[in-house]
């Protein structure tokens, strides 16, 4: 068995997903509409800020908290947001899920 043939098995059946098909597809409609596009990056870039804060051990605020919460709502009542950020969470969970298999192996006791 060859470990890089494997590793572009898995590639394949990664990109013949379901929901990797639907993400990908969400991914290019909200970047092709240049007011969500923005919309998500600010979303992102508060989203970084809080989990930078978290590792390095800086107090998160409440208030910071509920800005992220808010813009977080705000995006899921945009039908394409809310499609994209449906199909990114589906994709990440199985993505997570296969780096959790892979990762068993690196896991010396």
């Amino acid at each position: 068995m060859n470990v890089y043939d494997k590793a572009y098995e898995l590639k394949r059946a990664i990109e013949e997903l379901p929901e990797y098909i639907a993400f990908k597809e969400a991914y290019k409609k909200v970047n092709s509409n240049e007011q969500n596009k923005k919309m998500l990056e600010d979303f992102r870039k508060k989203q970084l800020e809080i989990q930078s804060k978290e590792l390095t051990g800086e107090k998160v605020s409440k208030e910071d908290e509920e800005k992220l919460k808010k813009l977080y709502e705000i995006l899921r009542l945009n039908p394409e947001l809310n499609s994209y950020l449906t199909a990114e969470y589906s994709f990440s969970r199985i993505m997570d899920d296969i780096t959790k298999i892979i990762m068993d192996v690196v896991n010396i006791k």
